[in-house]
This record gives C-alpha cells, sequence and structure tokens, in this order.
C-alpha cells in the first residue's frame, strides 16, 4: 500500500489498533493488512472562532463575550489518543477560564481591560492544553456586549459621574478662589500693619529728636540766661565795688527799691536779707524817717 502525506501535515499509523509510528510528509509503503492509517493530523496553525458566552462581572452585569484562538498541534499522539476530543477540551477550557477571571473584575474593568484578559487567559490555559499535545499560539478576546439597558445604565452613570467631576471642579475653583482671596487679603493687612508700625517708629522718632531738639535749645536757653544773669550780677558787684557808696548810701538804694516793690500790684514781699538782721533795724528805721523829713520840707 502506498501512502502519501502532504506538507504540513501527518499521519498515523496503526497495527491491529495499536499505535505503531507517525509518518512525515513524503511517500511511503505500508504493508497491507499489518498496518492501517489512522488518520491524518495537520501540523498548521489553525484558527478558530469560539461561540459567544454568558459572562457575570464582579458587580453582577451579564456581558456577552466573543473569543479566537489560534493553535497548533505539538504532540501527534498525545492529540490523538490522549484525549477524545483535544480541541472540544481546548474550548471549554478556555470558556471556564474566561469565567473566572472576568468574574474577577468590574464592568468598567471588563471593558477597558481586554488585553489584560487576553494574556491572563492565555497564562492560565497553556499548560492545561500542552497535556492534550496542542499548543495556544494567541486568544483574543471578540466583542464584548450588554444589554441596551446596562449601556442606558452606563450613560446615565458617566453622565452623573461628569456632573459630579464638574461640580466638584467648580467647587475646587471656588474653594481656591476664597483662599486667594483670604490669603491676599492676610497679606494686605499684614503690609498696612507693618506700614502702619513702621509709620509709628518714624513719628515716634521725630517726636523724640523734636523733644531731644527742644530740650537741648531749653538747656542752652537757660545757661545763656543763667551766664548773662551771672554776668549782670558780677558787673553790678563791680561797678558797686568800684562806687564810693558807702554803706548807708547802700542801705538806703535797698530801701528804696524796697518802696516800690511794696507799692506794686503784685502778692509778693522781697526783703533784704540784711534787713532780718535786728541790728539793722534802727539804721533802716533812721533812713526811712530822715526821707520822710525831707519828703515833707520839699512838700
Amino acid at each position: 500500500m502506498v501512502i502519501i502525506v502532504q506538507q504540513g501535515e501527518v499521519k498515523i499509523v496503526e497495527s491491529f489498533g495499536k499505535y505503531v509510528k507517525t509518518i512525515d510528509p513524503g511517500l511511503h509503503f505500508l504493508i497491507p493488512v499489518l498496518y492501517k492509517v489512522r488518520g491524518r493530523v495537520s501540523l498548521k496553525q489553525t484558527p478558530l472562532e469560539i461561540e459567544s458566552q454568558s459572562v457575570i462581572t464582579r458587580d453582577n452585569v451579564i456581558v456577552e463575550v466573543d473569543e479566537a484562538i489560534k493553535y497548533h498541534v505539538t504532540d501527534v499522539r498525545a492529540f490523538v489518543y490522549d484525549n477524545e476530543d483535544s480541541v472540544t477540551s481546548m474550548i471549554q477550557d478556555c470558556q471556564s477560564n474566561l469565567r473566572g477571571i472576568i468574574g474577577k473584575m468590574d464592568l468598567n474593568e471588563v471593558l477597558n481591560g481586554t488585553e489584560e484578559i487576553n494574556v491572563s487567559l492565555f497564562e492560565s490555559v497553556k499548560d492545561i492544553t500542552a497535556g492534550y499535545g496542542l499548543s495556544i499560539d494567541r486568544i483574543n478576546i471578540g466583542e464584548i456586549s450588554v444589554s441596551d439597558e446596562i449601556v442606558n445604565s452606563m450613560n446615565k452613570l458617566i453622565t452623573a459621574s461628569r456632573d459630579k467631576e464638574s461640580t466638584i471642579t467648580i467647587s475646587e475653583g471656588r474653594k481656591q478662589s476664597i483662599i486667594l482671596d483670604s490669603e491676599a487679603n492676610a497679606s494686605q493687612m499684614q503690609i498696612d500693619a507693618e506700614a502702619r508700625a513702621k509709620q509709628t517708629k518714624i513719628d515716634a522718632e521725630a517726636r523724640a529728636e523734636r523733644t531731644k531738639i527742644d530740650a537741648n535749645a531749653e538747656a542752652e536757653k537757660i545757661r545763656i540766661t543763667t551766664e548773662a544773669e551771672r554776668q549782670r550780677i558780677l558787673a553790678l558787684n563791680q561797678a558797686i565795688k568800684d562806687s564810693d557808696l558807702n554803706d548807708q548810701a547802700l542801705a538806703y538804694l535797698g530801701i528804696e527799691a524796697f518802696k516800690q516793690v511794696v507799692k506794686s500790684e503784685t502778692n509778693t514781699v522781697i526783703l533784704p536779707s540784711n534787713m532780718t538782721e535786728l541790728g539793722n533795724i534802727p539804721v533802716v528805721k533812721e533812713l526811712w524817717t530822715a526821707q520822710d523829713n525831707k519828703d515833707q520840707v520839699n512838700q
């Protein structure tokens, strides 16, 4: 019996129902009756569309998910003999693991995380399918669909979320504006207070300087006046000393000055210190009487 095997496939040879060998592409000769070709197995990469299935997400939303798988046979003997239908087993494993993966995700995560789902699903089934003589090359999550009711609810939720974010943004803007206004007012108050304090300090220093100048001027005035008075007294004493007035004349002049003070409207009476001496009182009285007599004669 002549057997021809095409490129990209192999055939299995059995002898009385027992696996004998796998023949590769090319021309082969088998002894009839002793050997029989069980079937053809393709080694090419095979695409497979899996029917959509309903999956429940973590937030209890039912979604319809499509899958597409690309696989190829790696172990012909295991593919044919270790599993009654390796392809069906692979499909069931992919569906089962997909339900487990999506069941741990929220709807938004499912809709936005297809790449993550693909990677997780591939990692979870690649070792399992290797036992069937298969190798999964790629898994793609196709269309993910939800009911119209869920879509409307999602749209409402998105709208509400956007409205919430808009409200929060506006509130944050108002809050920042109030904060900035408060900080500006506080800064202005601080600047005004510092300005007033500085002006008060300048005014106080000016008043202190003015007081110091006035005090110095007053002290200088007193000094000059005192010096002038001292000079006047010295000059007067010198004049008295230079004059030839005797004690009686000086006493007379003192009495005359005392008479003028007495005739004035002031309440203050000044007595020469020498009048307090009792020994000088007779002389004063005598001089006073002599002056009165002189005034009567002139009259």
